[in-house]
């Protein structure tokens, strides 16, 4: 009976894939990337501030999460993030940001210079969902604040699924790659958003 459930427990993890290093592997570590530098015009003299986003305490981590099924949640034993997910998302938002042109200044710290527009963000999703089939979501909800009168001027939720290849397991540079093209996929859509508030 041991015998026979030993075989049926390795079969189980055996068919896990990612979620199962080799022994003595260490887990690849990865970053989000950014919206290259626009030669568009400065759009507006306003000064913006990036906070550290907010998240789930099952997202406040390096690792990187896999929902195998509804209501459940794992990590890729494999890879992780180069930081905790709020400084990744908060970097690559910022340099973004500070790419497009679209404010004078964009910081994550006062480094010197009065904002008059704050970003918070809170990651509601940052995942690789693996049923039916494997895709990337992200979601973010957007505020921006006056920073004179801490008025919210807007707010928004932000989504993107981007699939992954179906035909094998996801490995850990498709899975990066999947959910750094969601984070900028949204990215996107936000500086389009924040255009309307300048």
């Amino acid at each position: 009976m041991n015998r026979l459930l030993f075989i049926v427990t390795l079969s189980l993890l055996t068919g896990c894939g990612p979620l199962i290093p080799l022994p003595g592997e260490s887990p690849k570590r990865f970053n989000l990337s950014h919206i290259p530098a626009s030669n568009d015009k400065q759009l507006s003299t306003l000064q913006l501030i990036v906070d550290i986003p907010t998240t789930s305490v099952f997202l406040d981590t390096q690792r990187v999460a896999v929902v195998p099924a509804h209501q459940q949640i794992d990590y890729f034993a494999n890879m992780e993030w180069a930081e905790r997910l709020q400084l990744v998302v908060q970097e690559s938002v910022t340099y973004s940001l500070q790419n497009l042109n679209i404010f004078r200044a964009v910081t994550r710290q006062n480094d010197g210079i009065i904002p008059d527009r704050q970003l918070k963000i809170n990651i509601r999703k940052f995942q690789v969902n693996t049923a039916p089939q494997a895709v990337a979501e992200a979601e973010y909800y957007v505020q921006l604040i006056n920073i004179i009168s801490r008025d919210e001027i807007a707010r928004q939720t932000f989504t993107a699924s981007i699939p992954l290849r179906i035909d094998s397991t996801p490995v850990a540079e498709d899975v990066a790659a999947a959910l750094d093209q969601a984070n900028k996929t949204i990215i996107s859509d936000m500086a389009q958003w924040l255009k309307k508030f300048i």
